[in-house]
């Protein structure tokens, strides 16, 4: 009996010249906002609001209307509704902020955006059906469709 002969041996996995994997480059290197136990935090609109109520209500609503999650945080310092916005914004893993002042005011922010904008914003305390539009503007903001305009002047 003759044995066949034997193949050369050979390391295995095989060793190449170049990786077989490739970091992912990430476009975006903005900070993320990490759990205890390194998961992401959750994906949502921070809604900082220094007052409770109806129009906080009604804010939440808009937003959940569109199917965008929410998380509301209560501020310790009282600040005007655009500032607390763009606190909000840039805290926000979606980079999308609501402020909601001690008076009622409500101002919607994207962390992009160099200035808050008058037409995501209210003039003086907001009335219910202009804090839902709101809520709604700054979820279609994150999901990216067109905002709605009825009824904010």
């Amino acid at each position: 009996m003759c044995a066949a002969p034997r193949a050369r041996a050979t390391r295995w996995p095989p060793v190449s010249s170049r990786p077989t994997w490739r970091p992912r480059r990430r476009r975006n290197r903005r900070w993320v906002p990490v759990l205890e136990g390194g998961q992401a935090e959750k994906p949502a609109i921070l809604v900082l609001s220094c007052a409770g109520g109806r129009v906080e209500d009604e804010v939440l609503a808009g937003i959940e209307e569109e199917g965008v999650p929410s998380i509301v945080e209560r501020p310790r310092t009282r600040a005007d509704a655009m500032e607390l916005a763009q606190t909000a914004a840039g805290r926000s893993s979606l980079s999308v902020g609501v402020g909601i002042d001690a008076h009622g005011r409500v101002s919607v922010q994207q962390d992009k955006l160099p200035a808050p904008l008058s037409e995501l914003a209210s003039d003086g305390p907001a009335e219910p059906v202009i804090a839902r539009i709101l809520g709604h503007n700054a979820a279609r903001i994150v999901v990216g469709i067109p905002l709605r305009t009825e009824r904010l002047s």
